[in-house]
């Protein structure tokens, strides 16, 4: 992660409800794509298709099927972006 880019991301949650709201309701051309960059080489993934989401750690899981070899096989764990009082202090 680039340093000084946080305020830069979304929260899983918020692209999820996003996404959500935005379905159905607009033509489906127009429709965007909300996808999360993988860590370790995963690539980009739609945000709907994560294995699992823990809303309380922020720390979301997703799979990369579609990648040969072990990058195919590996489960590739997402982060939120730290909260804004957290990377004022550092932490």
């Amino acid at each position: 992660m680039v340093k000084g880019t946080e305020d830069l991301r979304t929260p899983l949650r918020e692209l999820i409800e996003l996404d959500k709201l935005l379905r159905g309701t607009i033509t489906g051309y127009m429709m965007p794509s909300c996808v999360v960059d993988l860590p370790g080489g995963g690539g980009k993934r739609l945000v709907s298709t994560f294995e699992s989401y823990d809303e309380v750690s922020g720390v979301s899981m997703f799979k990369a099927p579609g990648l040969p070899g072990a990058k195919g096989k590996a489960e590739y764990y997402y982060h939120d972006p730290l909260p804004e009082a957290a990377t004022r202090t550092g932490q």
